[in-house]
């Protein structure tokens, strides 16, 4: 059964399967149960058999869904995530305020929370299933829709799942843009840098040691230094379309600026620690252990160069990139006889993401991976207005249907 994909995305988009990381580290989830029912459903609508599967990951339980196409060959797993970052309301557009959770669909786009990332992906790889399904014939693969949670978080429920002995021969990461196909992904290290000092009355600022006005010289400090050096770092793998270098760079931010938990916020009182909150952005094929390394070393040198008590507590996953050649080339075909489908002009690129995606914890375990979704740069992902075009939506429905077809098919 073919079903309206444009209503369907709105009806997912409706759930608020919000999750995020509280200040004492636990993970706050909502609505989970609900954003798996309303996933099963749909496949159920499709005429498709969906297996909740329960998992346990880092502060909870993390149901996934998993629903099997028809087809025998090798199995390729296709894979988004049902959970969203939290949307604070109202949004507005065209002068009007609307409810993140309550979609819009203005000018062929689709607009609210999760509507581009990654609930189109859900959407379309299950209207993709249905359809070839209803009209029979031979496939390539095996396809397995692949929709897990805590994908913002770090992946946990990817992680779980595969953990739980999970495995497919290979996988197409559906969270990901729609103008190139992705054959790899930054790994990322975040964390904070303590700094402490001795606190004290702001009147007689010679008994005290200030941590902010530490914080401040450590800041500018590794600005000067460790931000160049971890720019001067460059990938093979091209960067995405719009980027500043040609190639995929490495990356340092300071993102948080705060005092240490506790500490009372008083304009009188110097506080005795501060907290620098950074994300620091590895190149695809750089090694995890390596970056942390060197992280520790730039901060160590500039806290002894200032006379500065610091500490980093860091955490991080690294990159990936595709090493199945053949897959890639397989790939890249599908998705540009996507875009002719639909009608969508240009070429569909080749590049490496900047940022990460569940694409490492496949990779991490020997499954061949790449990447390909329905999310523009234009699409305001983790913003406010956050949209799909709509015919990005069908083009991602036929990309996978082109992936999965025999060639000539």
């Amino acid at each position: 059964m073919r079903f309206d994909l444009v209503e369907e995305l709105c009806r997912l988009v409706r759930v608020r399967s919000e999750v995020t990381v509280a200040e004492d580290g636990r993970i706050l989830r909502s609505n989970y149960d609900e954003a798996v029912k309303a996933v099963v459903q749909l496949a159920e609508k499709g005429g498709l058999e969906a297996e909740v599967v329960e998992l346990e990951a880092v502060g909870g339980r993390v149901p996934a869904v998993l629903v099997e196409g028809p087809g025998a060959g090798p199995s390729l797993a296709l894979v988004s995530h049902y959970d969203v970052v939290p949307a604070r309301g109202p949004w507005r557009l065209g002068g009007v305020e609307y409810d993140p959770y309550d979609p819009r669909v203005v000018d062929g786009r689709v607009y609210g929370r999760g509507a581009a990332d990654d609930k189109s992906a859900i959407v379309a790889s299950l209207a993709a299933l249905a359809e070839l399904a209803e009209e029979g014939g031979p496939l390539r693969y095996k396809p397995s829709v692949v929709v897990t949670g805590d994908e913002e978080v770090g992946g946990l429920g990817v992680r779980a799942l595969l953990d739980a002995g999970y495995r497919w021969d290979r996988a197409i990461i559906l969270d990901a843009g729609a103008e190139y196909v992705s054959v790899g992904a930054s790994g990322v290290v975040f964390g904070w840098i303590r700094v402490r000092g001795r606190s004290g009355h702001a009147g007689y600022p010679h008994r005290a040691v200030n941590p902010v006005e530490g914080a401040v010289r450590l800041a500018h400090e590794l600005l000067s230094t460790y931000k160049p050096h971890r720019a001067s770092k460059l990938s093979r793998f091209g960067a995405p379309p719009g980027s500043p270098v040609p190639r995929v760079w490495g990356r340092f931010s300071l993102t948080i600026f705060k005092l240490a938990p506790g500490e009372p916020e008083k304009h009188n009182r110097i506080p005795s620690e501060a907290l620098l909150g950074f994300d620091v952005r590895l190149l695809p094929e750089e090694g995890l252990e390596e970056a942390l390394s060197e992280l520790y070393s730039f901060v160590s040198s500039a806290s002894a160069k200032l006379g500065v008590e610091a500490e980093v507590t860091a955490w991080g996953q690294p990159g990936w990139y595709a090493k199945d050649e053949e897959f890639v080339r397989e790939v890249v075909g599908a998705a540009r006889r996507a875009y002719r489908a639909v009608g969508i002009e240009g070429e569909v690129g080749v590049a490496a993401e900047l940022g990460g995606n569940d694409g490492t914890f496949f990779d991490a375990v020997g499954i061949p991976v790449v990447a390909f979704g329905a999310i523009r740069s234009e699409s305001n992902v983790h913003s406010e207005n956050e949209f799909v075009h709509v015919r990005d939506l069908l083009m991602l429905k036929e990309f996978v249907k082109s992936v999965l077809k025999p060639s000539g098919a």
